[in-house]
């Protein structure tokens, strides 16, 4: 049949100008397909998927970091018109869209911030009828601690406003309002008002303290002693300890661990401790303006910051003419004033001192900075029978995390009544460890403390004896490198560190105890008994 093909035709191997692309010849019209577009779509599909989750993503942490920050309403002239209350900011954080639905948590919330007397029980009464009170409880109390380390996070420049209004009371709004418009309007009359009506009564009581911190006076013999074991005090060389840090870094924490030490048992008796804030504590026109009322803490302080810092260098010459164990707690942010009485600490049992001028700037711009000067000869007391031994200097810091610090300082402003601008907390943080390896080449020994937990004793990392160099603990020690180089002029958190921020850093207390992922299911599990509690008592 010429319409059948030979058998010749057919081979067992095709020609040798077939290619594997021709073989779909063979297929049905269905598998006739291009390869390559398939795999070029699927990869096309996977990037959109993976940029759709990647967006996703980010939405949702952009969410969650805009939720966390406290709300507030800022005129054209930056003036504050409305910032959220705390007791608002933690039921928003709770997940309630009113606070109305949890009137009690939010009077607990206000309670809480300010430590009131017996807030803790009735936050355990609030869930007494539920099975797992204990529980509750402590979730609670966890939930009220993160609520305000995010809180204190941010608008560091208007902390006044937000303690004001944390310091305030919850009801009659429009009466606040205007008594802080007057007590702004009136507060320069009244500062120099009392001012001038206390000005010989504080003179007169910051030399009784003087008086009461100096107490007797003890002599010396010599040589220097190098070791610090509990001996007489007048068989060793006089002790000069230097407490610096930030404010707000925990130094009265350290501080109290040391007084435990042997040394400083024996030496109890003979020892000043220096603080200008002691002295700022006890100044009659500082006690007069605060009786007032919280309106004006912040300029209170800084109205009485000069003459408490005069009144504790004042305090340190003579306890250092005297020859005695001297601990001067302060941040140790000014070089030029801690090498000056380092200076002066090294000579003082050959010389008597008294204060310098201090930081004078001149008409034509330049500076002067004398803080101490000898006393000439013929004005110095005479006595033949007295050998001093030259002072042993030693050196204790303490650093932590400068968002630590912050919410610590507005805490402490809270409890304590006494305020300090956020910026010039920053500062002293950036400025002493900046400076701390110059103070350790000038002292016989010094200790670094990190106090970067929220919970446990502070922790030695870096060590430094005589001569020696610094010994550091490695995993640490970056601490003091991190905040020597935070942005003091930060207005939250988000500002304070250049990138690679340490508050996304694992182990950041930001990072691990703010912003946990445990913490929505927390407060989904709060949430629910909240309002069956809410439900049944209103």
């Amino acid at each position: 049949m010429g319409n059948i093909m030979s058998a010749s035709s057919l081979s067992s191997t095709p020609p040798s100008s077939w290619h594997l692309n021709n073989y779909s010849e063979f297929y049905p019209p269905y598998y006739c397909v291009n390869i390559k577009p398939i795999y070029i779509q699927i990869f096309l599909a996977s990037w959109i998927c993976l940029i759709l989750s990647a967006a996703v993503y980010y939405r949702l942490k952009k969410f969650r970091n805009q939720k966390i920050v406290p709300r507030i309403e800022v005129s054209r002239t930056g003036q504050v018109l409305k910032f959220e209350k705390f007791s608002h900011y933690v039921a928003r954080q709770m997940g309630f869209a009113d606070r109305r639905e949890c009137p009690i948590l939010c009077k607990l919330a206000t309670e809480y911030i300010i430590k009131s007397e017996g807030c803790e029980e009735d936050m355990y009464n609030y869930f007494a009828i539920e099975p797992d009170a204990d529980s509750l409880f402590i979730k609670l109390v966890e939930e009220f601690e993160r609520c305000i380390l995010s809180y204190f996070a941010f608008h560091w420049s208007h902390v006044p406003y937000m303690m004001s209004q944390v310091l305030s009371a919850e009801h009659f709004e429009p009466k606040k309002k205007l008594q802080k418009i007057v007590m702004a309007a009136t507060r320069e009359q009244r500062f120099e008002r009392v001012t001038k009506n206390l000005k010989v009564a504080r003179v007169l009581t910051t030399l009784v303290e003087e008086m009461k911190a100096i107490g007797l006076v003890s002599s010396d013999d010599s040589h220097c002693t190098d070791v610090m074991v509990p001996m007489a005090h007048k068989d060793r060389s006089p002790v000069l300890l230097f407490m610096g840090g930030g404010m707000g870094a925990g130094k009265s924490t350290v501080l109290k661990d040391i007084l435990k030490e042997p040394f400083w048992i024996g030496a109890a008796a003979n020892v000043v401790v220096i603080e200008a804030d002691a002295f700022k504590e006890s100044d009659v026109i500082y006690k007069a303006l605060s009786s007032m009322g919280h309106h004006d803490m912040l300029q209170t302080a800084e109205l009485v910051h000069q003459s408490s810092t005069d009144a504790a260098s004042s305090l340190l010459v003579t306890a250092l003419n005297e020859g005695r164990d001297v601990i001067m707690d302060g941040t140790l942010s000014w070089i030029p004033f801690v090498v000056q009485t380092i200076t002066m600490a090294r000579n003082v049992h050959r010389r008597r001192y008294r204060m310098g001028v201090g930081y004078k700037k001149e008409e034509d711009g330049r500076v002067t900075e004398n803080y101490w000067e000898q006393i000439d000869e013929e004005e110095q007391e005479t006595d033949g029978t007295r050998k001093r031994r030259p002072y042993r200097i030693e050196l204790v810091g303490v650093v932590c995390d400068a968002y630590l610090a912050v919410t610590r300082g507005i805490r402490r402003a809270i409890m304590c009544r006494r305020a300090v601008r956020v910026n010039s907390q920053l500062k002293s943080h950036k400025r002493f460890a900046n400076a701390f390896n110059t103070y350790c080449q000038l002292v016989d020994n010094a200790r670094l403390f990190s106090t970067n937990t929220l919970e446990g004793p502070p922790k030695l990392i870096g060590w430094k004896d005589r001569d020696k160099t610094l010994l550091v603990d490695p995993d640490e020690i970056n601490v003091l490198k991190m905040v020597g180089r935070l942005n003091d002029g930060a207005d939250s958190i988000y500002e304070l560190y250049k990138n690679p921020h340490p508050a996304y850093q694992s182990g950041s207390v930001w990072k691990d105890i703010v912003m946990s992922p445990s913490r929505l299911n927390i407060q989904k599990e709060l949430k629910y008994s909240i309002q069956k509690v809410e439900s049944m008592r209103t």
